[in-house]
């Protein structure tokens, strides 16, 4: 990419970002606060107090990854609520039920005792934010006009975030054995989200005139890399279904050039991080010594944090271009986890202090790479930007669920250990496919 590229790019972002600031008014609604409920609730306390739990009342480390993997295929039911919502209209209902579902989901989880019954109300719960959270970008792409998708969907992106840090503060107060008080603390947080989630939603639905494109396809993914989304396994529902259903269509087209390589680096990296944040809480307590309340803690403070590194990142990637800010995160990424696996390997009077700081690190390397791989796939897509972002968000998706999975096996035979192991794997991957993504 050009100079002359870079800067148009950069100053779209900027530009974005300088409307959003001057009239917020204009751009939020109240069912916003409903999709910060939502980030608190199901990116914030489900993923600190679940895992948690099951290992307290599991004998089998494993059961963690299948519970959490079970909530993680509940999320990849997104396009089936996408389309249903588009080809029956379904918008309000569809909204407003992923509420009602995760709320009783949520609530039901602490009363059940076996993987039996754990597995399909994890499951529930992902079902339910996937169609809450799908909806919510349809309910400004198919109703608000073209030139206010962006920042719209960047205040929604923003207030995702800032619910996720919210909850992690949350959960650190209840990470100390309150876990199914916590649980029932976020189905709580969903009641007050089902009332506002009907508050000010569009009535009439915008439609397109014969022969007008769907601009969908051109929705500027760069322009919104500059709001927050702290969390790793938000990507799965950032994205309208029929971005990614354009997609998968597409795959066959990115064989052989430098999209396919940054999409095996993305997934690579996707893939090997899946375990530690699946066990984060566990592996912290029990390898290191930090406590599932601080843990939450420096979680949180570093996510809060990190919203900041979201525009410096932009700023870095118009400057220095997008692939080596993404190299950059992904040395960042292989430094906390090998400052995490060190104890492991050697002796080390300070463990805890070290993987409190490693973790703080993981945690940080989260804007760099997610504003810069989100550049990546649109400026190297050999097709539609929407189409690649697709393709970006199933790729993050397919590897979350699959190393998830993976992960649980892994550390019922080798212990904690093997997390930061297959971090380290899999961004090794990340960095070898990512050197052949040049940029054109």
């Amino acid at each position: 990419m050009t100079p002359e590229a870079r800067h148009s790019a950069g100053g779209d972002r900027l530009r974005v970002l300088r409307r959003v600031l001057a009239e917020p008014a204009r751009y939020v609604r109240p069912w916003y606060i409903a999709y910060l409920l939502l980030g608190a609730a199901t990116l914030g306390l489900l993923p600190v107090l679940m895992p948690l739990m099951m290992a307290a009342l599991s004998t089998h480390l494993a059961t963690v990854a299948l519970v959490i993997g079970g909530y993680n295929l509940g999320l990849l039911t997104s396009p089936l609520w996408g389309m249903a919502a588009e080809r029956w209209h379904a918008y309000r209902g569809i909204f407003f039920a992923g509420f009602a579902v995760c709320a009783l989901a949520t609530a039901a989880f602490p009363l059940l005792r076996s993987l039996a019954t754990w597995l399909p109300s994890a499951f529930l719960i992902g079902i339910g934010a996937a169609g809450a959270s799908t909806v919510a970008p349809l309910l400004i792409v198919d109703f608000a006009p073209p030139a206010e998708w962006e920042p719209r969907i960047g205040f929604l992106q923003s207030f995702s975030a800032i619910g996720q840090v919210i909850g992690l503060f949350l959960a650190s107060l209840f990470s100390h054995g309150l876990y199914e008080i916590g649980l029932w603390t976020a189905a709580a947080l969903l009641v007050p989200a089902l009332v506002l989630s009907g508050r000010g939603l569009p009535i009439a639905r915008r439609r397109r005139a014969p022969g007008e494109p769907d601009l969908r396809q051109r929705l500027d993914a760069r322009a919104m890399a500059v709001f927050p989304r702290t969390a790793h396994l938000v990507g799965i529902l950032r994205h309208a279904h029929r971005l990614n259903i354009a997609g998968l269509r597409n795959l066959p087209r990115t064989l052989g050039t430098p999209f396919a390589w940054f999409l095996l680096s993305w997934f690579s990296l996707c893939f090997g991080v899946s375990g530690f944040f699946t066990y984060f809480p566990l592996m912290l307590a029990k390898s290191d010594g930090i406590k599932p309340e601080l843990s939450s803690s420096i979680y949180g403070l570093a996510a809060g944090g990190g919203i900041l590194l979201f525009i410096l990142a932009s700023r870095w990637s118009e400057r220095y271009g997008s692939l080596r800010v993404y190299q950059g995160g992904l040395l960042l990424r292989i430094l906390g986890f090998v400052m995490l696996l060190v104890p492991f390997v050697v002796s080390f009077e300070a463990r805890t202090a070290l993987a409190a700081a490693s973790f703080g690190i993981i945690v940080l390397a989260w804007p760099i790479l997610s504003v810069s791989g989100t550049g990546l796939a649109a400026r190297l897509t050999p097709f539609s930007q929407g189409a690649a972002m697709g393709l970006f968000n199933a790729a993050l998706a397919g590897a979350t669920v699959i190393g998830t999975l993976v992960s649980g096996p892994l550390v019922e035979k080798y212990g904690y250990a093997a997390i930061p192991a297959m971090a380290l794997v899999g961004l090794a991957g990340a960095m070898t496919f990512g050197l052949r993504a040049r940029q054109r």
